[in-house]
C-alpha cells in the first residue's frame, strides 16, 4: 500500500476512533443516569417504569460493548497502519539514502566522464597536430603494445628524429599530391612519346629498308648505265661505280674510269676534258635510267675537244623527246646540235639585245 494512501486510511480510522469514543463517554453518560435513576427513592420510581429503564439500560450496556469492541478493532487496525507507517516511512528513508548515493555516484561518474573526454580531446589533438592523423587512420594503423616502456622509448627516439628534421612544411602533402599527378602526366606524356618515337623508329626502319632496297636496284641500273654511256662517249675505254664500306645510305660512291689506251686512273689524275666527258656520261647515265623533264647546263663542255664536243651533242639529240636542255655554250659543235639558239650581243654600249634562232627553220630554207 502506498504512503499516501496508508496515511489517508490512518486519518479515517482516527477520526472513526474518537466518533466511537465521544459515544461511548455518552453511553457511560447516559447509563449513569439510569443508574442514577434506578436507585432513587419511590418518588423516582413511581414516575418511571423499571422495567424500561432496565431495558433502556440493557440496551446502552450491548451498544457499550458493540462500541467497545469496535474501539479496540479500530484501535489494533490503527497499530497496524502506525506499524505500517514507520515501516514505510522506514524505507522511504531508505530508499531516499539510495537516490542521494545514485546521485552521488552519478555526478562522480559524469564527472569522470568529462575527465575522461578532456584527455580524449587532448590526445585526439596531440594526435593531429604532432602526427598529422586523424582518429580513424590511427585505428587502422594502431596494434597491440608487447611491452610499454620500449614503445615509449621508442616513441621518444621517433620524437627526437622528428624534431631534428627540423620544421614540418604543412603544404608537404598537398604539394607531394600535385606532384604525384604531375609525375604521373608527365609519365604518361613520356610514355606517350616514347610510343610515338618506337613507332616513328620503326617507321624510319620500314623507309630505310625500303629506301635501301631501291637504291641498290636504282644505283645497280645507273651502274650498268654509266658502264654503257662511257663506252659510247669515250669511244671504248671501262668505268664503274663503287659503294664505299659503310652503311648504303650514308656510304660514299667511287668513280673508277680506264680511258681508251691508258690504266685505271682516279679522276683527280685525268685531263680537265677527261673529267668533264667523265661527269657527262655520268648525268647521261642518269637520266637514261630516270628520265629528268628539264636539265640546265652550263659550259660543260668547255674543256672538250671537238671530237667529244660532237659526240656531247649526239648524247643530248638522244634525250631531246623526253627532256628538255638550256646550255649555256660557246662551242659551234653544241650550238650545231640544238634546236634553238639564243644569243645577247651589245650592238650599243651599254644596250643588250636578245637574238633568237631556230636552226630547224634555217634548214627548212
Amino acid at each position: 500500500m502506498a504512503r499516501t494512501e496508508v496515511t489517508g486510511h490512518q486519518r479515517y480510522v482516527q477520526a472513526d476512533l474518537t466518533r466511537l469514543s465521544n459515544e461511548q463517554a455518552e453511553l457511560d453518560k447516559e447509563i449513569s443516569t439510569l443508574q442514577f435513576l434506578m436507585e432513587q427513592k419511590e418518588e423516582t420510581v413511581a414516575k418511571v417504569d423499571i422495567a424500561i429503564l432496565e431495558e433502556q439500560l440493557a440496551k446502552a450496556m450491548q451498544e457499550k460493548t458493540a462500541l467497545s469492541q469496535a474501539s479496540i478493532r479500530h484501535q489494533f487496525e490503527l497499530d497496524d497502519l502506525e506499524g505500517q507507517t514507520e515501516d514505510n516511512t522506514s524505507h522511504l528513508e531508505q530508499v531516499r539514502h539510495q537516490n542521494e548515493d545514485l546521485i552521488r555516484k552519478q555526478a562522480k561518474t559524469e564527472a569522470e566522464k568529462d575527465k575522461v573526454a578532456d584527455v580524449l580531446r587532448r590526445l585526439l589533438t596531440n594526435l593531429t597536430d604532432d602526427y598529422q592523423m586523424s582518429f580513424d587512420e590511427a585505428s587502422k594503423q594502431a596494434h597491440p603494445l608487447e611491452n610499454l616502456a620500449v614503445s615509449e622509448t621508442k616513441v621518444k627516439d621517433l620524437e627526437k628524429a622528428i624534431r631534428a628534421l627540423g620544421p614540418v612544411n604543412l603544404d608537404a602533402v598537398e604539394q607531394f599530391e600535385e606532384v604525384s599527378q604531375r609525375l604521373h602526366f608527365l609519365n604518361t606524356q613520356r610514355d606517350d612519346v616514347l610510343s610515338a618515337k618506337n613507332l616513328l623508329l620503326d617507321t624510319i626502319e620500314e623507309m630505310n629498308d625500303e629506301v635501301k632496297e631501291r637504291f641498290k636496284t636504282t644505283f645497280e641500273t645507273i651502274r650498268e648505265s654509266f658502264k654503257v654511256t662511257f663506252r659510247q662517249m669515250f669511244g671504248g675505254g671501262s668505268a664503274d661505280l663503287i659503294l664505299t664500306e659503310g652503311d648504303l645510305l650514308t656510304a660514299g660512291v667511287e668513280i673508277s674510269v680506264q680511258p681508251p689506251g691508258k690504266k685505271i686512273q682516279s679522276l683527280n689524275l685525268m685531263s680537265g676534258g677527261e673529267k668533264a666527258l667523265s661527269a657527262l656520261a655520268l648525268l647521261f647515265s642518269i637520266i637514261r635510267v630516270k628520265t629528268i623533264p628539264f636539265v640546265i647546263l652550263d659550259e660543260v663542255e668547255a674543256a672538250l675537244d671537238e671530237a667529244n664536243v660532237k659526240r656531247f651533242g649526239d648524247y643530248l639529240n638522244r634525250f631531246d623527246k623526253d627532256s628538255q636542255f638550256i646550255v649555256v655554250t660557246h662551242r659551234k659543235g653544241t650550238m650545231s646540235a640544238a634546236d634553238s639558239i639564243y644569243g645577247v650581243t651589245m650592238q650599243e654600249s651599254g644596250v643588250s639585245k636578245i637574238v633568237s634562232v631556230k636552226l630547224k627553220d634555217l634548214e627548212s630554207m
